[in-house]
């Protein structure tokens, strides 16, 4: 079943019929939804058919009941998230929601390409946040069967159907750009400092010259990788919303010509008409295109503060395809 937006009335009746169900919503919502075979995570901002909305009168609620011959939950701290892909089924799909900036959330990032078992099945989610002017003074939550954590990652593990295999693609809508060559002497979320073109320069300085805050963009073997950023007046620094990674060559994205709608559409057509199952935006996308009240046709969702492709990405599309095993 394709995922839509509901009111709280009917996402209690989905939970109470027994459904297995990914949610999002503003906290105030799901603290009043049931125990049940439900995870979810805070999040107001949702794409519906009409286009984005900040809402706290809806949720965003995904079933994925008929895909799951087998399923259970886990919850996951710091020190366990390391196992949340060998906790997987042999045929697995991995549905896995974070609080953002806890500690959890920044383990999993900085350890995601380096984990056991990490590409072996689908592994997908999305991090929960808060109203954007209240970070940093209201807490993300996530829930498990009902249960409210703000300190956790929780995960929905299903084991799919035999014939079947799942399949996780991101649609990047940014390219690198040519400009500065960035670099960072250490991994991590919050930085004073980089290397322009190997200099060493105080970053929120730097970027303050760039009159631009468009995402860092780097090359992975191929895979274009984008870092949005947050600017922190106060401390005078700048804050990532994934890690930069020691080592790795950034440069500030090119700005994005023409509407983001046909871009969107121009890189998914390369799926030729292939079905979606599930998929979740960014936050970065809602503000820097101007989302609200523009409809992605035929899609529903999340605009996340944070999306899972296997690793924590940033100013992405991620999508889920399920397919006939060859």
């Amino acid at each position: 079943m394709k995922g839509k937006l509901y009111d709280i009335t009917e996402a209690r009746a989905l939970i109470e019929a027994g459904r297995l169900l990914v949610i999002a919503g503003d906290d105030s919502l799901l603290r009043r939804l049931p125990k049940g075979n439900w995870i979810g995570g805070s999040n107001p901002y949702l794409l519906d058919t009409d286009g984005g909305k900040h809402s706290r009168e809806l949720l965003y609620v995904k079933d994925f009941t008929e895909l799951a011959q087998q399923y259970k939950f886990k919850l996951y701290d710091s020190e366990t998230i390391e196992q949340v892909a060998t906790d997987a089924y042999d045929n697995g799909l991995i549905l896995l929601v974070l609080p953002f900036f806890t500690d959890v959330h920044f383990q999993f990032a900085l350890k995601a390409p380096s984990l056991p078992n990490q590409y072996i099945n689908p592994l997908m989610g999305w991090v929960a946040g808060v109203d954007f002017d209240k970070v940093g003074v209201e807490l993300p939550a996530v829930y498990l069967q009902g249960q409210r954590y703000q300190d956790k990652g929780v995960a929905l593990h299903i084991q799919l159907p035999a014939h079947k295999v799942g399949r996780v693609e991101i649609i990047n809508v940014y390219e690198q750009g040519d400009g500065d060559l960035i670099t960072f002497e250490e991994d991590g979320f919050f930085h004073t400092h980089c290397l322009v073109n190997g200099e060493r320069r105080h970053l929120y300085d730097y970027m303050l010259t760039q009159n631009s805050f468009l995402p860092l963009v780097a090359d992975y073997t191929g895979a274009k990788i984008n870092v949005g950023m947050i600017k922190d007046d106060a401390n005078r620094r700048m804050i990532f919303a994934a890690p930069t990674f020691r080592g790795v060559e950034y440069r500030l994205a090119k700005p994005v010509e023409g509407d983001y709608t046909s871009r969107f559409f121009e890189e998914l057509s390369k799926e030729n008409g292939k079905e979606i199952e599930y998929s979740y935006s960014c936050l970065y996308n809602y503000f820097n295109f101007e989302l609200e009240g523009k409809p992605l046709p035929g899609f529903t969702g999340v605009f996340t503060y944070g999306e899972i492709g296997y690793h924590l990405l940033n100013v992405t599309f991620v999508y889920l395809v399920i397919e006939d095993m060859l």
